[in-house]
């Protein structure tokens, strides 16, 4: 079994840097899956696989299932839904699922503005990430999340650095948070 609480702990270490320095997603996923179990790795891949849009087929979604991990079921489910909503909100239909965040989506999907409509859709995969590992401290969710959210910082720190700054720091302090316990806010 992986030492959850040391990579944990590690994870913002490895990117202390970021605000002089662009992260390398890559770099601390290899750093990441070089403490993880084989069966742990082979979760990452999963997320990292269906972080590539290219490869979100109804397949791919059937086949995520099948993995039993929380937290990719989770966000591979949110993310399905999200996706069908934004499709049903684009064709003027109604959404024909069952999808928690679906006024959020939709007050989002009204915003004229691509580029904050962009950053609010972050937001809202952001905050479903952390909400999905919420009571989880030192599991492979955490480390999931994590890794997800990282991706998210990633991609705005190349459209905009000082979002990208922002996020990480949040990313930094929630991750610190996890060895104070459980945040009162939070509950």
């Amino acid at each position: 079994m992986a030492n959850y609480p040391y990579i944990i702990a590690s994870f913002p270490d490895l990117l202390l840097d970021f605000e002089q320095h662009p992260v390398d997603v890559a770099a601390v996923v290899a750093e990441v899956k070089g403490q993880l179990s084989e069966n742990d790795c082979k979760l990452v891949d999963w997320l990292e696989f269906g972080l590539d849009g290219s490869h979100l087929t109804p397949h791919f979604y059937r086949n995520i299932r099948q993995t039993r991990n929380h937290f990719l079921i989770g966000w591979f489910g949110f993310d399905r839904k999200l996706r069908l909503a934004k499709v049903a909100h684009l064709e003027c239909k109604p959404v024909m699922e069952d999808f928690p965040e679906l006024d959020k989506a939709q007050i989002i999907f009204k915003v004229s503005d691509l580029f904050q409509r962009e950053k609010l859709l972050d937001r809202l995969g952001w905050n479903k990430a952390s909400e999905l590992v919420d009571f989880d401290i030192f599991t492979i969710d955490t480390i999931l999340s994590l890794i997800l959210r990282l991706h998210i910082v990633a991609r705005w720190n190349r459209l905009d650095p000082e979002a990208g700054a922002r996020l990480f720091k949040q990313l930094v302090d929630e991750v610190r948070g996890t060895f104070q316990g459980i945040n009162p806010e939070q509950i």
